[in-house]
């Protein structure tokens, strides 16, 4: 019966909690207007229905004209905007529209002040200083930050797109992915999403945040990827001055070669009448390199002498604390878990709500530093007590410091197996912090006690120093 019981208490804290993590989540989706706000609303039938409205209550008849060949020329008033807008055999030129849904033609061009959900095009998408809020899909991309562009593209150089320009707003920007045959993104625009596929030719001279995937992929100068490149191919293009924060590698991890040379005095980009942009500019000289893996070796290095410094200097400063927290990890796991748990999903959502208030920014700092400081000491005793747990079984006699060392490197390197690895890590920090949190809240309780009985024995005592108002009007007979 008690085995039951137990049970069922178990069972009604993890209910209890999981409740109000959910009404966390809830009431911060509600306050940023989220998308789990917007369905509960819909489906309920909420008045914070109206937040999702459109500002305008019946659908605008866009100004359309029609041009030669079959193109139309979309431009709303100000203020107006389109619900979705849907021409599978037509090609479309959208001037200063607000397109919130998909926009999908035979060909689409967007210029400047003209933003759409995503595009979908058979042929041509062209992104002429407009700008996607979703992904890019079309036989052929070109992403360019202005309307100049559109006559410089095959009448000029390369060099003349490097004008001194200013980017306002989200021009030339996708905030989603490019998808498509030939991708062209010029000087001055933005991917924050990814670019190309397996089977793409990419010629790229903006940033991209994510991932570039192609076949055939050159980087000019100005190009900037803070993602990986992956060529399915055997080389990259890079011109001089285009950097990129990620991996080179091949779909296949065979050797990739890396041609970096300047353009010729050619323009880069000829005219033909498909409207694509030609690739294979001629290079003067040629340098071959081998992705290597060399880099994040060397990287990895700083990194793990810092883990190992900072788990010292928390262990030299707090050991006993964390022999006590390693001895809750002996004796009590499963509690060290559950309250490292509960610490967590409590505390994180409380410094946040007491940061967003003006009063509560002290009191939130001070719940970081200290939630932090848990951390590090339970990690510590978590190092501690695997390195003598992996000491002993393989016989070895280690003093404490190469016990603590040993602990950091194996758990250190666990970042290097995904999934599992990163499981593992997670619930070793969980059980650190639970460690040391069943030493210090009793220790704060403590001392939180012992000041409130100070506090009450002084104003006790200082009750009794004052006189009475008996004995005070009595002093004043006698003086009289």
């Amino acid at each position: 019966m008690s085995k039951i019981k137990g049970i069922a208490l178990w069972l009604l804290k993890w209910t209890l909690l999981m409740a109000v993590i959910a009404l966390i989540i809830l009431g911060f989706s509600f306050l940023e207007r989220g998308q789990l706000a917007k369905e509960i609303s819909y489906a309920l039938n909420l008045p914070t229905q109206e937040w999702w409205q459109p500002e305008f209550q019946e659908t605008p008849s866009p100004q359309v004209v029609e041009i030669q060949d079959e193109w139309k020329e979309i431009n709303l008033p100000p203020n107006q905007s389109l619900p979705e807008l849907k021409e599978p055999n037509k090609r479309l030129k959208i001037r200063a529209t607000q397109v919130i849904g998909i926009v999908e033609a035979k060909e689409v061009r967007l210029y400047e002040n003209a933003t759409a959900g995503s595009v979908i095009a058979n042929e041509t998408a062209a992104i002429y200083g407009g700008s996607v809020k979703q992904n890019v899909q079309g036989a052929r991309i070109i992403l360019a930050p202005d309307e100049q562009s559109e006559f410089n593209l095959y009448s000029h150089p390369y060099q003349a797109f490097k004008d001194d320009r200013e980017q306002k707003g989200d021009r030339g920007t996708v905030y989603g992915n490019l998808t498509g045959n030939e991708i062209l993104a010029l000087d001055g625009t933005t991917v924050l999403g990814d670019v190309g596929t397996v089977e793409s030719q990419l010629d790229l001279a903006g940033v991209v945040q994510g991932n570039v995937t192609g076949k055939q992929i050159i980087l000019r100068s100005t190009a900037l990827i803070h993602g990986d490149v992956v060529i399915s191919s055997d080389s990259v293009i890079m011109e001089p001055g285009a950097s990129i924060l990620g991996k080179i590698r091949n779909l296949d991890d065979k050797p990739v070669k890396i041609v970096k040379g300047e353009t010729s005095s050619e323009r880069s980009y000829h005219n033909n009448p498909s409207g694509a942009a030609d690739f294979g500019p001629s290079y003067e000289r040629v340098v071959v390199q081998e992705d290597s893996k060399g880099f994040l070796f060397l990287l990895w290095i700083p990194v793990l002498l810092g883990i190992l410094a900072t788990q010292f200097i928390t262990y030299g400063f707090f050991p006993g604390d964390v022999a006590e927290g390693m001895e809750n990890l002996t004796l009590r796991p499963l509690r060290t878990l559950w309250i490292g748990f509960v610490t967590a999903a409590l505390g994180v959502p409380l410094c946040f709500l007491l940061f967003i208030t003006i009063l509560g920014i002290p009191f939130s700092l001070a719940l970081s530093i200290a939630l932090l400081l848990a951390i590090l000491v339970g990690s510590s005793g978590v190092c501690l007590k695997i390195g003598r747990k992996v000491s002993a079984s393989f016989g070895l006699n280690l003093s404490q410091v190469k016990e603590m060392l040993l602990g950091v490197l194996l758990v250190a390197h666990l970042i290097w197996i995904p999934v599992l690895g990163w499981l593992f890590l997670m619930v070793l920090g969980v059980m650190g912090l639970g460690s040391v949190i069943m030493i210090w809240y009793p220790r704060f309780k403590n001392h939180w006690s012992r000041w409130r009985e100070s506090r009450r024995t002084k104003e006790a005592e200082h009750k009794l120093e004052e006189p009475s108002p008996i004995e005070e009007s009595d002093d004043e007979n006698k003086r009289e």
